[in-house]
């Protein structure tokens, strides 16, 4: 069996900011999400997020990294990561970073155990705080779009910006990046609505979110 090279925190983190997109693999049907996550990758994505609401889905974190070319910066993750049996399934597929809706305890245990990459959402100022006492590397403000969106963000980032990085999630369009980037997010949770009914729009999608994404 051949042993794969996962990523460390540090490549985690090196990744998230020089391809500031978490792509969301969300979907009821194993085979759409699988082929969701593989467009993801194709047109240049680097952040793969599988979430738990996906069929067995820690076997698609294995299948994605079994593929992965030699020297590839992509890293496979697992999201609505909300348990310790979660997490922990997260770790043993080979997960290079974990993401969850809400602060837990015992999520960021099983991460520090594991030296993984911790993406925890939060949204009030005192979530946010606990949610950075954790341990997390990335704070998911989540889910902004119906609490204000961008003009939450800034608010909240205000007296709390030195708690670190910020991602902006919970279901907003491209377009929107750029107001979220401007209200301080420097990583962005995206799904779907980034792939389009062929090749090309999904490519165009994906190449103007990542322009938005990095400021260009």
């Amino acid at each position: 069996m051949t042993t794969l090279a996962l990523a460390s925190k540090s490549e985690v983190a090196a990744t998230v900011a020089r391809a500031p997109i978490i792509a969301v693999v969300r979907h009821r049907d194993a085979a759409e999400a699988a082929r969701q996550a593989r467009a993801y990758l194709r047109h240049g994505l680097e952040m793969i997020e599988v979430t738990f609401t996906v069929p067995e889905a820690p076997n698609l974190v294995r299948e994605l990294l079994a593929e992965r070319p030699a020297g590839s910066t992509a890293r496979i993750g697992m999201g609505t990561v909300t348990t310790r049996e979660r997490a922990m399934a997260a770790a043993a597929a080979g997960a290079e970073f974990l993401v969850t809706p809400n602060v837990s305890a015992v999520v960021a245990a099983v991460a520090r155990a594991h030296a993984l990459y911790l993406c925890m959402g939060a949204l009030t100022p005192t979530e946010l705080q606990s949610a950075h006492e954790l341990g997390a590397d990335l704070l998911k403000v989540f889910p902004l779009p119906p609490v204000g969106g961008p003009a939450y963000l800034s608010v909240v980032r205000g007296p709390l910006g030195d708690l670190g990085p910020m991602l902006a999630g919970g279901g907003f369009g491209i377009d929107e990046i750029a107001a979220y980037r401007d209200a301080g997010a420097v990583a962005f949770g995206l799904g779907a609505q980034l792939l389009g009914p062929d090749e090309d729009t999904s490519a165009r999608n994906i190449r103007r979110a990542l322009a938005l994404a990095r400021g260009h």
